[in-house]
């Protein structure tokens, strides 16, 4: 949930007011990783394919501090690097926009300073090889040297579409190399469960494998009632 404290529709900030979650649980998310987590979020809220890490090894996780901007505009990101902090992972919704960059090195500099866990830009990104050299924790879906305004309007902290997936402030962020998952807060406990479920199954099959099943036996049978195999 949010609170409205300045602004207008369309060019507002609002303050979120959302309960943090564990460490515990940040550690738990980030060894799971996210095929896991789409899985038990019944292959719902998966950002687009576009959408990728700066560097292979990136994890990220932490939980959604909003942005909406108007396309190729980039002031309310400026601003809202000056609000989030530890924990915190900004989403950014360009509506659509690609033709210019709307993060570059000194913002995500500024950024890293004040300890945020990182950005997913829906949208347009420039100074990739320092954005590599600091390891910094950034998804976007394409990357351009040109470079938009500083006018707004937008909007900080409201419902958002990233990736499309619907965003809300405090919705759980998940990231690694395989791509970002968005866990809506009240489902985490139930996503985690599953997931963790998924896993296990993962380690028997392995196994099966191993031994010499190469085929599922559930493939088989589908096989079989469709008449294509006896």
């Amino acid at each position: 949930m949010s609170k409205n404290t300045s602004g207008k529709i369309g060019f507002c900030i609002n303050q979120p007011e959302f309960e943090r979650i564990s460490n515990q649980v940040i550690e738990k998310l980030k060894n799971i990783g996210t095929p896991a987590l789409s899985d038990s979020l019944n292959k719902f809220n998966t950002l687009g394919p576009e959408i990728k890490p700066v560097y292979d090894d990136l994890i990220l996780v932490g939980q959604a501090f909003t942005v909406r901007m108007r396309p190729g505009d980039n002031l309310m990101l400026h601003k809202a690097i000056s609000m989030a902090g530890p924990g915190d992972v900004i989403m950014v919704d360009t509506c659509g926009c690609q033709n210019y960059s709307v993060l570059g090195d000194l913002m995500v500099s500024a950024a890293m300073k004040r300890g945020i866990s990182g950005i997913v830009v829906d949208g347009g990104i420039r100074d990739i090889r320092e954005l590599r050299e600091k390891k910094a924790s950034i998804f976007a879906k394409t990357h351009t040297p040109a470079v938009g305004d500083k006018d707004g309007p937008g909007e900080i902290n409201s419902p958002i579409s990233c990736g499309g997936v619907p965003v809300l402030p405090g919705d759980i962020i998940v990231g690694d190399i395989n791509g970002v998952v968005v866990i809506p807060k009240h489902q985490l406990d139930i996503v985690i469960e599953g997931a963790e479920k998924k896993l296990a199954y993962e380690v028997i099959r392995a196994q099966e494998i191993e031994d010499g099943l190469v085929t599922k036996r559930d493939i088989d049978k589908k096989l079989r009632a469709a008449g294509i195999i006896e």
